[in-house]
């Protein structure tokens, strides 16, 4: 087969616009050149003219729930739970395929039920859907007490099936769990650590012990899985970077201790501004005459109470956001990622989520290391075969019309992504015909 030959666009090589003239050559899967020269073609090669666009990396999403969305308005004590096994495959193999329509080659899951990302990640290698390629994702580990276990007010129904969540309590069943969940072809394990991020207030203290961190990360690693673990709070954080787990969600209250610790660790964090966003919008559109606020912790609340609740996750937003700038210039491996599949942010809004970031005041060029670099970081293997366009890395590539270096918002819309490439295979092609 002849090779792939880019010319006449801008290329954004995942960490910087290389100069005006670049060609870039794909041969089988890999890139085999990245040059200023002119490129003698031959009659077998495409050469594509990509005159007013601009060639890519292929995105990463760094926290993709594959089983949320549409639930056919099946009420249900708790997220996963929504619909049968067979129902949540359907919806997982549609976000898969929204996912690459929208430039994502590569996502890392965050917690699901039934073994739905491995199921997932199966599915697209045998051909049976299309799709990123996907590190998949153990059920969330949570600790009795945890705000995620069943609904908090579920408890007497007896319910066995626990959806996208499962019980531990202590090293042994730490241990127990990670060994089958990894076993079973995950690889990475989900950490519930602590309470909030963006419909609570937060507080300083964790659901697990630093033994139980510690035994999860010393499991996984050993069988050469990666862990996460949703942990908003201050002492969590700390103790998930000593501990060495490879990615923080959202780290809402990280101070300057944490800042240091996470950058000596290597971890990756993903901040999620955009769950933050859209809760607090829709919370200050609320009419309470529509009765009590409809999204809290389970527990009846007074109007003055959730008030002052929706006041305190404000101002630690807030807080938040006055942190990004110093994770920026410390390094810290900011990483794309959030909640999709909510009614407020259905999958394929990612760009939302980068505008939220340009809107806080990171450059746009940036947001686009974030998506391509440092999602392959995350992965590890920024530096192997993902995550840049050089000379023998794998052939994971966009061609997207308009500029994303300064306007994150071309990736609202699907036709702006006229090509995709995964590992060589093209996955969606737009382009016009060239010779």
């Amino acid at each position: 087969m002849g090779r792939s030959v880019f010319v006449n666009g801008r290329v954004f090589d995942g960490t910087e616009v290389l100069p005006a003239g670049t060609t870039v050559v794909v041969e089988n899967n890999r890139i085999a050149k990245v040059t200023s020269a002119p490129v003698e073609t031959g009659s077998d090669d495409t050469v594509h003219d990509l005159a007013g666009k601009t060639l890519m990396p292929g995105l990463v999403q760094c926290h993709f729930h594959t089983g949320f969305g549409p639930d056919a308005g099946n009420p249900s004590p708790y997220l996963g739970q929504a619909m049968p096994p067979t129902y949540m495959g359907m919806i997982a193999a549609k976000n898969a395929q929204i996912a690459i329509d929208f430039g994502v080659t590569s996502i890392i899951g965050s917690s699901n039920g039934d073994l739905l990302d491995v199921s997932l990640k199966e599915a697209i290698l045998l051909g049976l859907t299309v799709g990123p390629r996907v590190i998949p994702c153990t059920r969330e580990m949570i600790a009795p007490g945890d705000s995620a276990d069943g609904d908090v007010r579920s408890w007497y129904m007896g319910i066995e099936h626990t959806g996208l969540t499962r019980h531990v309590s202590g090293v042994e069943e730490m241990r127990l769990a990670v060994r089958e969940e990894v076993g079973r072809g995950c690889q990475i394990v989900k950490l519930s650590i602590s309470d909030g991020h963006g419909s609570q207030i937060i507080p300083d203290w964790n659901y697990m012990s630093e033994e139980e961190i510690v035994t999860a990360v010393d499991e996984a690693h050993n069988r050469q899985a990666m862990v996460r673990a949703h942990c908003p709070s201050r002492k969590g954080i700390i103790q998930c970077a000593k501990a060495g787990v490879d990615i923080i969600d959202h780290a809402d209250m990280i101070d300057e201790e944490g800042i240091e610790l996470v950058v000596a660790s290597g971890a990756s964090i993903t901040p999620s501004y955009l769950w933050s966003v859209r809760y607090m919008g829709f919370a200050a559109s609320w009419d309470y005459a529509n009765g009590p606020f409809p999204i809290g912790n389970g527990f009846p609340e007074t109007q003055a109470q959730t008030e002052t609740r929706l006041a305190g996750v404000k101002e630690q937003f807030e807080y938040s956001v006055s942190m990004l700038p110093k994770m920026r210039a410390a390094g810290v491996n900011l990483v794309l990622g959030d909640d999709y599949g909510f009614a407020m942010m259905p999958h394929g809004d990612y760009a939302s989520e980068m505008e939220a970031y340009v809107n806080y005041g990171t450059p746009a060029l940036e947001v686009m290391q974030w998506g391509t670099r440092n999602g392959a970081k995350a992965m590890g293997r920024h530096g192997v075969d993902l995550g840049e366009i050089a000379e023998g890395k794998l052939a994971d590539l966009l061609v997207v019309e308009g500029d994303p270096t300064e306007d994150v918002l071309v990736f609202r819309n699907p036709a702006n992504i006229q090509l995709v490439l995964k590992d060589g295979v093209v996955q969606k092609d737009l382009l016009p015909a060239t010779a």
